[in-house]
């Protein structure tokens, strides 16, 4: 089977804050599991939040993984109020659609 790195399916992604403001920093964290056979190399991550074209995207370099090993993962982002779909590229596999977060204008 070789290398297979996945989402880990016992501790989903989630946001902090759970509700991010406008403008403001917030973290998108999610954990990965290698569910093959052989220990990976130092691979990359991709982690796009897209509304309607406007958003960002951000890569990030993964240490290795040995055989069932679960590393957690996150990344800082700051963006404007929009309904974001967050998808996910784990080591140049299919990307994940994650769902939706809504950034709301605070006061």
């Amino acid at each position: 089977m070789s290398v297979k790195i996945v989402l880990d399916d016992q501790v989903t992604f989630l946001t902090d804050p759970v509700s991010p403001c406008a403008g403001e920093e917030f973290t998108v964290s999610w954990q990965e599991k290698n569910i093959g056979d052989e220990d990976s190399v130092q691979y990359q991550d991709i982690f796009d939040l897209d509304d309607q074209g406007s958003g960002d995207s951000k890569e990030l370099r993964c240490e290795p993984l040995a055989v069932g090993e679960s590393a957690k993962r996150s990344l800082t982002f700051t963006l404007l109020a929009g309904n974001y779909v967050m998808t996910l590229v784990i080591n140049g596999q299919a990307p994940l659609t994650l769902g939706n977060v809504i950034i709301d204008e605070c006061v």
